[in-house]
């Protein structure tokens, strides 16, 4: 028979066949074509056709049963041992990116994140010692590069040769192993075209550099893998395939050669070999770490670098691992998809992790069993004792470089030892100069820990040294713990993991080496560290390890660290510190105390409450129905926080996701909810929780359709959300004209001009808010000129606030406008600002204008100055401007502090002050408040009372509105509103009455929500 070689290689489609094992003529790799290769190159009697094609099936068949399921028993905790079904690696795989030419810098995780996700350089001195500005530009380089599949990179028919480089755990050989076991398919869904028609050979370095094969070919290796394992060819098959150059040959792990000489010397056998077939698509995969790019860049391979998983592809692989692990249960599989995607989206820690495939399938399997990200410590224990003790051992099979002397050293350390070792280098480096932020040690401070740690086994000096060296050179190389920055210093590749440790090191300190009592832990920790934002994640985790009672005192702490200091910061942490308890039923107090702080706080102020979304919510979201702190939460938000109209909508929204997981309490709140905001809040969770758009919600007719009622509501929302919308404050018009077309110095020039030369107050401020913002001391002189010199009261109080960074050096002019400003925002403005230098001389003058000020304004705050800087003296002067003062505004300011600072003393004052206080407004916020304060049967007394005796009629409807969504099935309550409905002298707050009796009625038979 006559081959003709040009129609063997145009050929690449034949009709299926998936006989012979399954393994389809026209799949992926085509034996029919291969098979045609072989017999033209060979002579007749060599090999004939069918034993040519039964070679590359039993080699397929070997290839499925060797890489074709995942070895996850390294990776499963003792605990969970033989709890897991079989892994087929197609099944699960997630093909990563790549980008190209990476540097060779090592940086830790999250400064590559930074550079990658927004291109900036960190601010001078942020920087590890052994970093320079060069290292970092040119990573920041590489890391704006855009980035390619890998799958379509090896798929370039202009790449044919290419270096694979990446992290451990990376995927490297399991990138390897999928491509072998795709193109010995029968499928081609996502297999380039350049790779189809190709026999596909996996060579483990680690195995050629054996001393048996290290003088030998690449071809009597893979002869020899045939002969003994079957993982490749018969040579009179294999020779045709190479020469004909339709073979991709995969060079698997070149840094798990430790000799450089060794891997030197591969790495030209590697280029020699490319050479040799220059048809045959060559890949190798490294290690970027000790990897030198000079042999094979002079080859014309090119270099690309594995990257991290995006959350997009981390949420693709969780749903195909449970997908898998729970066959026949979708809802099972879903909730621990979102276990996993919740616990990235939310824990930063979790997320510098779960880019690596390898860490990401740790938190995989033990996800199924424990929640995440609360229980985040036992995946960080686990995924550190894999690298230092299991990776290279058990998975790799690779002894530890160095000498016999050496490796017996670091032989004899089990998984306990090494993890001792780690946690005293992390206890070094949180008591070095820049702690726990700065995350680097001097390579000498580094090896004293190794060494004194060793010299506890009686070692010689000399041993000694030399393992602490191989040490070193072991956590850095191949267990994937430190990197090296240059100059001598080391840091943790993750941040996480040196959290975790020096977390584990506090609580070993407190528990086992009896360091510190309760209180001495509690003062000397979470005292002095926790306004540090560094150390958060370790106070965190430190909290997860101790008893329910040791956990108590510590949260304690920062809740009154919160009211002490008006510092939400500190009640964002209380409230994750709580989220850490396993036994929060032992807490309840704690739960409480912190659910009062944080209502009061969203009651009360008026700044944004992006932090509720971001970080309160996702942890209130972890505790169940049963929580106690979750019926004080839905309490207060039916009660009083769904009509507090300055609550940020975000805010509102995620507290209302936490509270409601049914639909029919969002369906009675859409029609019925007392404020446009409260409606369109509940029309948006219930379109996005089942999967209607807004526009649907009220178009969609049928079966399915939410109802009349709500399809209404639903469009009067939207009018009136569109009214809203449309309505650009003048502030916001000049800034889209502002920024159009400008750039860098123009826009400075153009703000400054706003700022003094535009006719209306509203863009001036605005201008000077940005100008403060971005350019600094710069405009310190035009502040300083603004806030005497602007004609309107907005613009200068803008402008005296833009001066809030040079408090001491302005204060003479802060002095004289808290005084001299003709209008009460500017004085009010100076005022806050003073207060925060708290000095002698400084309340003095706060004290004067709480009472002597003309306008409300100021004398609020001045009032909120004196609560926040000096809580302990002036709890007299609020308790009496709180009743005193002529104006609602600093009543209001002194009654919102002594609940925030004195909860229980004030219940009588607040009681006092909804039914006395001169003000409707005032009145009935203090009536909502003590009523959330107050046990259901008090609140309802009071409630019948103001109803049926306020003088105003904005109380009473106020009142009936409160008693509708918490009383909605008691009916002597509802019996009061209908006496009210009937009977009450205005006919405005009749109305009212009978819209709160209608939605108390479609709360009863509605909602579903767990009180």
């Amino acid at each position: 028979m006559a081959f003709d070689r040009k129609r063997i290689t145009a050929q690449r489609t034949g009709d299926a066949d998936a006989s012979e094992g399954g393994f389809a003529n026209s799949g992926v790799m085509n034996v029919e074509q291969l098979v045609l290769v072989i017999q033209a190159a060979n002579e007749p009697t060599a090999v004939t056709p069918e034993q040519a094609a039964e070679a590359l099936r039993a080699y397929a068949r070997r290839v499925r049963e060797a890489y074709g399921r995942l070895d996850i028993e390294v990776l499963t905790p003792l605990s969970d041992q033989g709890e897991h079904d079989v892994v087929e690696l197609k099944e699960v795989f997630v093909a990563p990116g790549v980008r190209a030419d990476p540097p060779p810098v090592a940086l830790p995780k999250e400064l590559e994140r930074r550079l990658a996700e927004r291109g900036e350089l960190p601010l001078d001195g942020t920087l590890p010692p052994g970093v320079d500005a060069e290292q970092l530009e040119r990573a920041r380089d590489a890391t704006q590069r855009p980035v390619e599949p890998v799958l379509d990179v090896l798929g370039d028919e202009q790449r044919p040769r290419l270096v694979l480089l990446g992290d451990p755990g990376a995927g490297k050989s399991t990138l390897a192993r999928y491509l072998a076991l795709t193109l010995t398919g029968a499928i081609h869904d996502g297999v380039p075209e350049a790779l189809r028609g190709r026999l596909p050979l996996v060579v483990e370095l680690r195995r050629y550099a054996q001393a048996e094969w290290r003088e030998a070919t690449f071809e009597r290796f893979l002869e020899h893998l045939h002969e003994t394992e079957g993982l490749s060819v018969p040579g009179r098959v294999l020779a045709p395939l190479l020469a004909e150059g339709r073979a991709l040959v995969i060079f698997d792990g070149l840094d798990e050669l430790f000799d450089p000489q060794v891997r030197n010397r591969v790495a030209h056998r590697v280029a020699a070999f490319a050479c040799k077939y220059p048809g045959v698509r060559v890949v190798v995969t490294s290690r970027q770490i000790g990897y030198q790019r000079g042999v094979l860049a002079g080859a014309e391979f090119g270099h690309y670098m594995l990257q991290d998983l995006t959350e997009k592809q981390i949420g693709e692989f969780a749903q195909r691992w449970y997908a898998n692990a729970c066959p026949g249960n979708a809802e099972l599989a879903e909730i621990l998809v979102r276990r996993i995607t919740d616990a990235v989206t939310t824990s930063r820690s979790v997320r510098e992790l779960a880019g690596n495939p390898l860490l990401l399938t740790i938190l995989a399997i033990i996800g199924r069993r424990q929640t995440l990200p609360r229980d985040r410590q036992g995946v960080y224990e686990h995924a550190v004792t894999v690298l230092v003790a299991h990776w290279d051992r058990d998975a790799k099979h690779l002894r530890a470089a160095g000498g016999p002397d050496v490796r017996e050293v670091l032989d004899h350390l089990d998984a306990a030892d090494r993890l001792e070792l780690l946690r005293l280098l992390a206890r070094r480096m949180q008591n070095g100069e820049d702690g726990i932020a700065g995350n680097h040690i001097h390579a000498k401070e580094l090896e004293d820990v190794l060494r004194d740690y060793f010299r506890q086994y009686d070692l010689p000096p000399l041993r000694v040294q030399a393992a602490a060296r191989a040490m070193v050179q072991q956590l850095r190389e191949r267990n994937f713990i430190l990197s090296h920055y240059g100059g001598g210093v080391y840091g943790f590749v993750h941040r996480t993991f040196l959290e975790y440790l020096a977390a584990s090191d506090i609580v070993h300190r407190f528990k086992d080496e009896r360091e510190w009592t309760p209180e001495e832990l509690v003062h000397d920790v979470f005292g002095h560290r926790a306004t540090d934002p560094a150390w958060h994640e370790v106070l965190l985790l430190i909290i997860g390890q101790l008893s329910p009672r040791d956990a108590a005192l510590a949260i304690d702490h920062l809740v009154d660290l919160h009211r002490s200091r008006s510092d939400q910061v500190m009640l964002v942490l209380a409230i994750r510190a709580l989220a850490e308890v396993r036994k929060i039923g032992a807490l309840t107090r704690e739960s409480e105390n912190i659910i009062d702080a944080l209502t009061h706080h969203l009651t009360h102020r008026r700044e944004p409450s992006a932090w509720v979304s971001s970080e309160v919510a996702p942890a209130l979201a972890t505790f169940s129905n049963h929580w106690v702190g979750r019926r004080r939460l839905l309490r207060w938000f039916h009660l009083h926080g769904h009509f507090v109209s300055r609550l940020p909508h975000l805010a509102m929204a995620e507290l209302a996701t936490i509270l409601y997981h049914k639909r029919g309490t969002l369906t009675a709140l859409v029609v019925h909810a007392p404020t446009t905001s409260a409606r369109g809040l509940a029309l948006r969770l219930l379109a996005e929780r089942w999967g209607k758009g807004i526009a649907q919600v009220f178009e969609e007719g049928g079966e399915g359709d939410l109802g009349p009622g709500v399809r209404e509501a639903a469009l009067r929302w939207l009018t009136e959300h569109l009214r809203e919308g449309l309505s650009l404050s003048p502030e916001e018009a000049a800034m889209l004209d502002m920024w159009t077309d400008t750039s860098g110095g123009e826009e400075r020039v153009l703000l400054e001009e706003r700022a003094v030369g535009d006719p209306e107050p509203g863009p001036r401020a605005a201008a000077l808010g940005l100008l403060a913002l971005r350019w600094g001391g710069e405009v310190r002189v035009l502040l300083e000129e603004r806030a005497v010199g602007d004609p309107e009261p907005g613009p200068r109080a803008a402008a005296l606030e833009g001066l809030a960074a040079w408090l001491y050096e302005v204060g003479e002019l802060l002095e004289e406008r808290a005084v001299g400003d003709p209008d009460p925002g500017p004085r009010a403005a100076a005022l806050g600002l003073l207060a925060r230098r708290r000095g002698g001389e400084v309340r003095v003058l706060l004290e004067e204008r709480a009472v002597g000020d003309p306008d409300p304004g100021p004398r609020a705050a001045a009032l909120e100055g004196l609560a926040a800087r000096w809580p302990d003296g002036v709890r007299e002067l609020l308790e009496r401007r709180a009743v005193v003062d002529p104006d609602p505004e600093p009543r209001a300011k002194a009654l919102e502090w002594l609940l925030r600072r004195w909860p229980e003393e004030t219940r009588r004052l607040l009681r006092e002050r909804a039914v006395n206080d001169p003000d409707a407004e005032l009145r009935l916020n203090a009536l909502r408040s003590w009523v959330v304060a107050s046990d259901d049967a008090e609140g309802a007394e009071l409630l019948k009372q103001r109803m049926r005796e306020d003088p105003s009629g904005t109380v009473r409807a106020g009142a009936a509105w409160t008693v509708a969504f918490w009383w909605y099935r008691d009916e002597p309550m509802l019996d009061v509103l209908r006496g009210m409905a009937r009977d009450d002298v205005e006919e405005g707050v009749r109305e009212q009455v009978t819209a709160a009796l209608a939605a108390a009625r479609a709360m009863r038979e509605q909602a579903d929500h767990e009180p």
